[in-house]
């Protein structure tokens, strides 16, 4: 199962009881779309890198047998929006319903995508190792202003701070999965270079 704008928006506003200042109404809801459809544009220059192991060849990942596991981890997230200028109630809100949302979702279906040199039958556990925050940064101010009817003075703020804190929560995950590919008899290690899917 793909990651979809309507997955990352359901756990985001599942969660929103779980800030500090509750989250009621229709602009939280513009600014969850905003985010779960940042989310699910920006997923794919996530960059996971890998060992696998098995019989010697050239693989790609078995995409059905991938999984990412994020543990939730809000004050990643709230660091991020402090890191930008958002202190207060709204910031470790925003960062508590994020914290938790984005890794439930990504837990739940996120997979990986790409290619193994050295294995083409086997295994492989993967890291994200590079995950941006500046394109997310720009991919949410755009979402923002789409979903909410424009851009106010605190958006460029508030997009650096998500943004920020997302990207470095996503740097703590992880990920297993299968190879297949073109394998010969002997054993061998390689290594993998995929995608968030």
């Amino acid at each position: 199962m793909a990651l979809t704008p309507q997955l990352y928006f359901a756990d985001l506003v599942g969660t929103r009881a779980a800030a500090m200042f509750t989250f009621g109404g229709i602009v939280f809801d513009q600014l969850a779309w905003a985010l779960a459809t940042a989310m699910t544009l920006w997923g794919p220059t996530v960059q996971l890198r890998g060992i696998a192991t098995g019989s010697a060849g050239v693989g790609t990942m078995n995409v059905p047998t991938t999984k990412i596991a994020l543990a939730p981890n809000p004050g990643i997230v709230i660091s991020g929006l402090i890191s930008a200028g958002m202190e207060g109630p709204l910031g470790l809100s925003l960062g508590a319903v994020a914290g938790q949302a984005i890794p439930r979702t990504i837990s739940a279906v996120g997979q990986y995508a790409g290619g193994v040199a050295g294995v083409g039958i086997g295994g492989d556990v993967s890291k994200v190792v590079a995950a941006d925050a500046s394109s997310l940064t720009s991919i949410l101010l755009t979402q923002m202003a789409s979903f909410m009817g424009g851009a106010g003075s605190a958006s460029a703020m508030m997009a650096r701070g998500l943004a920020t804190g997302i990207a470095n929560l996503l740097l703590t995950a992880t990920g297993a999965g299968s190879v297949i590919g073109f394998p010969s008899t002997s054993p061998g290690t390689g290594t993998s270079t995929s995608v968030m899917v």
